[in-house]
């Protein structure tokens, strides 16, 4: 009897994989994360649908010694990457781009003088329709890393193995990305 723990080990040479079990496993995480990526249920559970298909034609890929779900987060993130950037060079529009006939741009407009957690303002005040706006305005990566990280509680290095990048490089992203969502919040006027 050919046997697989969900919980990321291969046990006794296995050969074929438990789907179900995985699935079940890991479901709950995986669509919470593209939630926050897509911003809207049908999308997310469309996102989830295509990469547990992805990660079943792909399962060679995967390392054993690695935790699967931190692997399958990555081809989640890389799927809802792809569709990003296809739907930005369609239809994007840079932050640089002038707002007005002076030349002010939105990134230009935004002022940043107020000190207290951002994190802690938004649960005492519960403008989650704002945020997940301010969300939706970040670039992909941005959003995917303060999903892992702030939303998820993944560590960081397991976040960095999500995100295919070196533990600073991801300590990096997540300082721009808060202040990014930071910036987007103080743009539509939340009270922090």
């Amino acid at each position: 009897m050919q046997l697989f723990d969900p919980l990321d080990r291969m046990i006794g040479g296995m050969t074929e994989i438990d789907w179900d079990a995985l699935i079940d496993a890991t479901a709950a995480k995986a669509y919470r994360f593209a939630l926050g990526l897509c911003g809207n249920e049908e999308d997310a559970k469309e996102l989830v649908q295509e990469a547990y298909a992805k990660a079943m034609g792909r399962i060679g890929t995967h390392d054993a010694s690695q935790p699967f779900e931190a692997w399958f987060l990555t081809v989640l993130k890389h799927l809802y990457l792809d569709g990003a950037r296809r739907h930005e060079r369609r239809y994007g529009q840079s932050l640089d781009h002038p707002i007005d006939e002076t030349g002010l741009t939105v990134a230009d407009a935004v002022a940043d003088t107020r000190e207290m957690s951002l994190l802690e303002r938004l649960e005492r005040q519960e403008n989650s329709r704002l945020v997940r706006r301010a969300m939706r305005a970040l670039t992909p990566d941005a959003r995917a890393v303060l999903m892992m990280i702030d939303l998820e509680g993944l560590g960081y290095e397991q976040a960095a193995a999500v995100m295919g990048c070196p533990l600073n490089t991801l300590r990096s992203r997540i300082v721009r990305a808060r202040t990014a969502l930071k910036e987007r919040l103080l743009a539509l006027e939340v009270t922090l």
